[in-house]
């Protein structure tokens, strides 16, 4: 992992709003999901809390994950701005991690699977069978995070999202796996360092 990327623009960074996966506690990926109506709630709310920032956000370009769940978060969003949801640009390399074979299964059969890593060195490294490591999304991240010319809004995933998160503060591998990526919250990543906020502006 690139160690510290100071010359980063600003970045507020969304994860999708709920979906009936998530609630059951199933392993998305690369499967196509819509939000439900908790997710819709969640990605209002946090359109809401960002329409207060509209002024600072102008000057944002606003980027998204190619998958459902997020370009539906995203014209949430954008409604509340307003802007125009065609100015938005898709990135690919910002969809989720692949979870490969164990894509639709429950998260806690993965993690009492015994080819499930428990130390974090491991954990960073592993790659499920047809899919991708958490080091395979910070090599993947790393060309479009280089890339970026302004300050961006992100709307993705919370896999990918450890690998932004991760990667704009500098931190280790093994740190990044157990990021939080609350639903319904925003993140400012900003001077090699990230802090949470809930639809109040409070921190979290």
């Amino acid at each position: 992992m690139a160690a510290g990327t100071p010359n980063l623009p600003p970045i507020y960074f969304i994860r999708h709003g709920q979906t009936d996966w998530n609630e059951q506690g199933l392993i998305q990926g690369t499967v196509e999901t819509d939000l439900n109506a908790t997710g819709i709630r969640q990605a209002q709310a946090v359109a809401s809390a960002l329409a207060h920032r509209e002024p600072l956000l102008r000057g944002f370009d606003f980027v998204v994950s190619p998958q459902q769940r997020a370009q539906q978060t995203m014209q949430i969003i954008c409604a509340a701005q307003p802007r125009d949801f065609a100015s938005v640009k898709t990135e690919a390399r910002v969809r989720e991690l692949g979870f490969g074979i164990w894509e639709g299964k429950p998260f806690w059969e993965l993690k009492d699977s015994p080819i499930y890593p428990a130390d974090p060195e491991g954990h960073y490294e592993w790659r499920p069978e047809l899919g991708e490591s958490y080091a395979d999304g910070v090599a993947r991240v790393d060309g479009f995070l280089r890339g970026l010319a302004r300050p961006t809004l992100i709307v993705a995933h919370g896999a990918v999202g450890r690998c932004i998160i991760g990667y704009v503060c500098g931190l280790p591998g093994p740190d990044l796996t157990h990021l939080p990526t609350p639903q319904g919250c925003y993140c400012v990543l900003e001077n090699g360092r990230y802090q949470w906020f809930d639809e109040s502006h409070q921190p979290q």
